[in-house]
């Protein structure tokens, strides 16, 4: 007889830990057969985060057709198409999450989507467009956190639309992400505006730090399968809620939280790992803390349901710890800080080419005959 808890019970008390659960993929199929409105009843999903990669794989289905009739007709171009199929898609899931949303909740119906690549100077702007495209109050905007975009994170924010903060890689690159927010939102109270409506989140992915750092390792002659192998993604998670944990004690936090301000969501990404078995759970039911939120593809929310063995908190008061486990990565020559500023850079690249992607698969669909 199988002993292990029903599918349900292994993410219901997932959610009873306090992590939210977002699905990582969008595409026009998931929405028109009722799956996506089937995963948030039957999987206690609260959240779903999109990215333009998502949309490239999946435009050439019958689906998207009807749609590129229309475009063509209008002469719109290459780049307005793929802006119009990316909103499109994301309204009509930011609808399906809406009524979780209107809960008021805590963190749930939230809906995080690209918008177009353009350069920083220009992405307030697209921020704007893109928003009053989609018009729903539970969408968030991805922005790629650098240097030069944190102004646009507080830009946005000041305006009251909800911004997902990506591809942070670092605790240090966190805190940032933290203060830049906390402007945003001291801005939008100013404005007048009612900040309880006003979604954010940090995305922060684990599964390409392990990556990173284990090839290092293994390049240093470290031994396979030991610390401080497989060791780094758990560690950077930690000191990514230490900081979180500080936000929200802190000074700057409570006037805000007082005038009804949603905490932040911290959203484990790139948490798609496989075993020999498939996908497993390493990181869903190994970042676990009250508050934070992991973003899993539809084939590792399987293996969570059916396979997650919870613990309890993972990550609260083991900064000491993390700290130690990623400066013993020094003994082998890696270095978390250039690791992490590598990986930020490729995650901004990648980006962009994942934008170009759909943008070149809309051009020649839209030269198709019938289109």
């Amino acid at each position: 007889m199988d002993a292990r808890p029903p599918a349900s019970d292994c993410l219901t008390r997932l959610r009873a830990e306090g992590v939210g659960i977002w699905l990582d993929g969008l595409d026009r199929e998931l929405l028109s057969s009722g799956r996506l409105a089937r995963l948030v009843e039957e999987r206690s999903l609260t959240g779903l985060t999109a990215s333009a990669g998502d949309t490239a794989k999946e435009v050439w289905a019958p689906a998207y057709r009807p749609q590129f009739a229309d475009f063509a007709q209008r002469g719109i171009t290459a780049g307005e198409a793929a802006r119009r199929l990316v909103s499109f898609d994301a309204r009509w899931a930011c609808d399906v999450l809406l009524p979780s949303y209107r809960t008021g909740r805590h963190g749930l119906g939230l809906v995080s989507i690209d918008t177009a690549h353009t350069p920083p100077r220009t992405m307030l702007a697209e921020g704007r467009a893109a928003w009053w495209a989609v018009d729903r109050p539970n969408l968030l905007l991805k922005v790629p956190v650098s240097d030069e975009t944190l102004p646009v994170v507080t830009g946005l924010l000041a305006e009251g639309i909800g911004v997902d903060a990506t591809c942070v890689f670092h605790a240090g690159r966190c805190r940032q992400v933290f203060d830049a927010m906390f402007d945003g939102l001291e801005r939008a109270a100013a404005a007048g505006r009612d900040l309880s409506v006003i979604g954010t989140a940090v995305s922060v992915p684990v599964g390409p730090v392990d990556a990173a750092v284990d090839a290092r390792l293994a390049a240093a002659g470290a031994p396979p399968g030991r610390p401080p192998m497989g060791r780094a993604a758990q560690a950077h998670a930690r000191l990514v809620y230490r900081a979180y944990e500080r936000a929200l004690g802190g000074e700057r936090w409570r006037p805000l939280a007082e005038r009804g301000a949603r905490p932040p969501q911290v959203v484990w990404t790139a948490t798609e790992a496989l075993g020999p078995a498939g996908p497993d759970t390493r990181y869903a039911d190994g970042l676990v803390a009250w508050g934070v939120t992991c973003a899993m593809t539809e084939g590792t929310l399987e293996a969570v349901a059916a396979h997650a063995l919870l613990g309890g908190d993972t990550l609260s008061g083991r900064h000491v710890s993390a700290r130690q486990d990623l400066d013993a990565l020094r003994d082998f020559g890696v270095s978390y800080e250039a690791v992490a500023a590598e990986l930020e850079r490729e995650a901004c690249a990648s980006r962009r080419t994942l934008w170009e992607q759909l943008r070149e698969s809309v051009a020649q669909l839209l030269e198709m005959p019938g289109a």
